[in-house]
């Protein structure tokens, strides 16, 4: 009988069933640059903790994680995932969307999360706020 006993197992969690954010998580970790998974953790997946950042934060981390890349239409993609960033960031829903659009700090923010879940550093600030220009008449 031979007994494996250098050999490192991987142990599964049990922590219980998985619950609907781990299951987006997961699936975001499938394809996520592993390099980012640090920051990733530190400003989203740890937002987990807080009750009134949980209802935002599952459909913005379910729509990550339907869309591993940009896909054929970028311009959709860029607007879809700014609503849900202002629904994440703006929890209280005090900013309009036309509001939303003129802060500064949702397209930076929004250029964070194309690059720590995408890898994606090519999308310019400019071509950002083109596409977003073209959410505003909608």
């Amino acid at each position: 009988m031979l007994w494996d006993i250098f050999g490192v197992k991987r142990r599964q969690r049990r922590d219980g069933p998985e619950d609907d954010l781990q299951i987006a998580i997961n699936s975001i970790e499938r394809f996520a640059p592993r390099r980012h998974l640090q920051e990733r953790e530190m400003y989203y997946y740890n937002y987990r903790q807080i009750r009134k950042y949980l209802k935002p934060l599952l459909p913005l981390l379910i729509y990550i994680s339907e869309k591993p890349g940009k896909g054929e239409n970028e311009e959709i993609f860029v607007q879809g995932l700014f609503r849900k960033l202002k629904s994440f960031y703006d929890v209280n829903d005090r900013l309009s969307l036309q509001e939303a659009l003129q802060d500064n700090s949702l397209k930076i923010k929004l250029l964070e999360i194309l690059k720590i879940f995408y890898d994606d550093s090519a999308l310019t600030r400019a071509k950002i706020e083109e596409y977003l220009r073209t959410m505003e008449g909608n």
